[in-house]
């Protein structure tokens, strides 16, 4: 039998054995072969071990700081209160400052306040009036009525009430007023056009 693990680069067998070492707890004699003529056994067995604690470690920071940014809490002071052994200060500065504005674009796109309920309204009637055009034209021009026409309207209003609103559809305002849009659409042209 062949041994598949011959021609596996150093990234892709670190990933084999962190893989095979979590779910069976032992490394198999192929894979054992394959490091055994690439490379030293116990540096590619300590390498693997710390990407495990590298993985580990960068959960924990960002568990961290998701944690923080919940709380309201600025970059500074997140950065004055995260530490970590196995990452240095420079790989830790960037790690944290790109999980902070992650977290925090996150956390702003998924609040609902006034000033997104007014503009998901402003955004159900304008993007109702466009949906109706789009779903007119083309049920118009076709001559073709087809259940799946609700995905384009979809994707039509959605992308007008994303640009009215600015967040997405993960926000629950959001989606409600795209899936509303999308009903006053369809109801519109049906009411219309008989």
């Amino acid at each position: 039998m062949k041994n598949i693990y011959k021609n596996f680069n150093e990234e892709d067998l670190i990933v084999a054995y962190l893989y095979m070492n979590e779910h069976t707890g032992k490394i198999n004699e192929e894979m054992t072969e394959a490091i055994n003529q690439k490379f030293n056994y116990d540096e590619f067995v300590n390498k693997a071990n710390q990407r495990t604690l590298l993985i580990k470690e960068k959960g924990r920071i960002s568990f961290e700081v998701y944690k923080m940014v919940e709380k309201g809490d600025d970059l500074l002071l997140i950065m004055e209160n995260i530490s970590s052994q196995i990452l240095n200060n420079k790989e830790l500065e960037e790690f944290v400052v790109e999980k902070f504005y992650g977290f925090s674009s996150v956390k702003e796109n998924n609040k609902i306040d006034r000033t997104t309920i007014y503009k998901s309204i402003l955004g159900i009637f304008i993007s109702s009036i466009i949906g109706l055009l789009f779903f007119s034209i083309f049920i118009l021009a076709t001559k073709i009525f087809s259940i799946f026409l609700l995905v384009p309207l979809y994707i039509v209003n959605y992308f007008v009430i994303r640009i009215i609103t600015g967040k997405t559809r993960d926000n629950l305002i959001v989606f409600i007023a795209v899936f509303l849009s999308v009903i006053i659409s369809t109801g519109l042209f049906f009411v219309l056009t008989t």
